[in-house]
């Protein structure tokens, strides 16, 4: 069912999409819904309007790092860091688009994130990976990444 809702509805967040699927009679939890979307290869697509539409992939990871990088350069407002975790503040409403784009980057210094609203904590393993992610986000920001608090 979400196939043919994506192929019939512009869907651009959880929200909307469980909406639709309800209106077909399928009710589904948060949880669920994020997993149906990641088994089934779903990714969030910049619009043209600057928005977001979740889309069918062909199963396969491409990854267009000027994409994702525009992600962090447009919508990163604030990095911060104490010991591995990096805070991450973003225009209210883009902390998951800029969450997802760090997560598509598969740099080797993240072991997780999480995002919110408009901020998103992002794990590494030690506080040396981190402050190496420190310095990949201002190169990519042009912020600067506070130090440890």
């Amino acid at each position: 069912m979400i196939r043919n809702v994506l192929r019939d509805e512009r869907i651009d967040t959880h929200e909307s999409m469980a909406g639709a699927l309800s209106r077909h009679g399928i009710d589904v939890s948060q949880s669920t819904l994020s997993k149906d979307l990641r088994e089934l290869s779903v990714v969030r697509v910049p619009q043209a309007d600057g928005g977001f539409r979740y889309s069918l992939s062909d199963g396969v990871q491409h990854v267009d790092r000027g994409v994702l990088e525009r992600e962090l350069r447009d919508y990163v407002t604030e990095v911060d860091r104490a010991g591995n975790i990096i805070v991450i503040k973003t225009l209210s409403g883009h902390a998951q688009a800029v969450c997802e784009a760090v997560d598509r980057m598969a740099w080797p210094e993240v072991m997780g994130t999480l995002a919110g609203e408009n901020t998103i904590f992002v794990i590494s393993a030690t506080p040396t990976q981190s402050q190496g992610l420190s310095v990949r986000m201002e190169n990519l920001t042009g912020l600067s990444a506070g130090k440890d608090s």
